[in-house]
This record gives structure tokens, sequence and C-alpha cells, in this order.
């Protein structure tokens, strides 16, 4: 048996898949996987499944698992990642040495619960990995094992058989600035470094330190966006990095200061 938490059972139904592609929404740090394609439908697949949830007026801080209510099985997820980027102390191991199950989680028992966003995220760029996880994962130490529930995301499960952590692979493909039908756009090489670069870029430690408006930070992240605004390669993804990092500059540096965005 498998656990989603330490009172929620799960089983593993193998062979099968969730059809949704993933989305980064990059403005509201959040990975979905959903077959909506609006805040309308969204909300009504909250309202006619059940699971894990946001709470009323989405105050609580939850990740979103949401599960048929005739078979019981997954039918969405909607993640928090964190800014905290943490090295998971060399257990990438066990990521890279995982037994890997194709399938997707029915609950055992249908219920209500609560699921926190883990505390920490990782990037792995050589493995073209978006990790994240908790403690849990931390205190991991034999074989996990790696259920894919679609073609690029996988929820991850300590030795107890315990979900601590979650990857999502080559996320670069996936980003989106609002929820809407998925726009495809090229996947280059340049697409690659740039999402990582981002992505290794905003993180807690630049966050402080652009709340404090410290001026190397800020040239950094005007080097950085930059590259990626003045390239040629004009699509949705680059789009939504280079205004990702406008916007952060925008949020945190004067307007003087914004002048060199322009």
């Amino acid at each position: 048996m498998y656990k989603l938490t330490d009172h929620v059972d799960i089983e593993i139904i193998a062979g099968q898949q969730l059809s949704a592609i993933p989305r980064m929404l990059i403005y509201d740090v959040k990975i979905v996987l959903t077959t909506s394609n609006s805040t309308k439908e969204m909300d009504h697949e909250i309202l006619t499944t059940y699971g894990s949830d946001k709470g009323w007026l989405f105050t609580e801080n939850n990740d979103t698992f949401r599960f048929n209510t005739n078979d019981h099985l997954l039918t969405s997820i909607y993640f928090d990642y964190s800014e905290q980027e943490k090295e998971p102390d060399h257990k990438l191991d066990l990521i890279m040495n995982a037994k890997k199950i194709v399938g997707i989680p029915k609950l055992v028992q249908p219920s209500s619960f609560d699921l926190e966003p883990f505390e920490y995220r990782y990037c792995v760029p050589s493995s073209n990995i978006l990790l994240g996880y908790g403690a849990i994962f931390l205190k991991s130490q034999n074989q996990c094992t790696e259920l894919q529930i679609t073609e690029h995301i996988s929820l991850l499960f300590n030795e107890n058989h315990l979900y601590c952590a979650w990857l999502i692979k080559h996320p670069e493909q996936f980003l989106v600035n609002k929820i809407a039908p998925i726009e495809k756009y090229p996947i280059t090489p340049l697409l690659k470094k740039s999402f990582w670069d981002v992505f290794q870029f905003i993180n807690q430690e630049k966050i402080s330190l652009m709340e404090e408006e410290d001026i190397p930070t800020f040239h950094e992240l005007l080097s950085l966006y930059k590259n990626i605004h003045s390239t040629s390669e004009n699509n949705s993804g680059m789009k939504t990095l280079a205004e990702k990092l406008f916007d952060f500059a925008d949020n945190f540096y004067s307007q003087e200061q914004m002048k060199f965005f322009h």
C-alpha cells in the first residue's frame, strides 16, 4: 500500500496515465496538470471531484490532488513549487536509481485531506529535471519508487511507500502565463539554457536581495533579461521568461532603475 500522507492510502493502477499536458504558471509559482482550460472549468473540476485543495477562498496552503468520484482515480494536480532552492544532500541518486512504475494513484477511501506543498525545490539542468521535495525525502535511505503519471511528471515515494517528492522533466516545454489551451512553441538549445538560467536565478536568496534593492543583483537580473529579451527567438516560451524577469525588477526596483529595461 502506498500513501499520500500518513493517513491517506492509495493504490497504484499500473499502465494508466493522465492525458493532461503540464503547464508551468511561473507568475503563480504553480505547476498545473489538468484538462481544464479556464478558471471556470477548474472551479467546476474542484466542485465535482474530491481530495485535497486550497480550502475555502484558497486560504489554506495545500497542493491540490483531485480524484474522480466514481472510480476514485486521480484526475488532476495543482502543485505549488517552492522558491527556496536547496540541494537535497546527495540524495539525487535515489531519483536516478528509483524503481519506475507507469500508473496513477487511486484513493482507497474517498475523503478530503490536506497536502502541504514541499518546502524545497532543486534545479537539475544536467538531467532536465525540476524537483520538489521535503523533509521526508531527505530522510529516505533506501530505494525510492518513481510513479510516472504523465510522460513528464512523476510522484516519488520513499522506502516506506510514503509520498516524498515530485519531479517534472523538460519543464521548459510548458511555460505559460495564464490558464488557457496549450500553445506549443519551438524547444531550442537557447530556450533550454534560458529556462534554467532563470530558474536558478529566481530563488529565495535572490528575492531577499531584491527586496533590499541590492544593486549587484539588479545588474545580474538586467543582464539575464537582456540576453533573453533581445534574442531573435520570438516565441511564447522566451516571452514568458522575459516577462517574469521584468516583473521581478518592476516589483523590487525604482522607476529610475527600470529605465534600463526599456
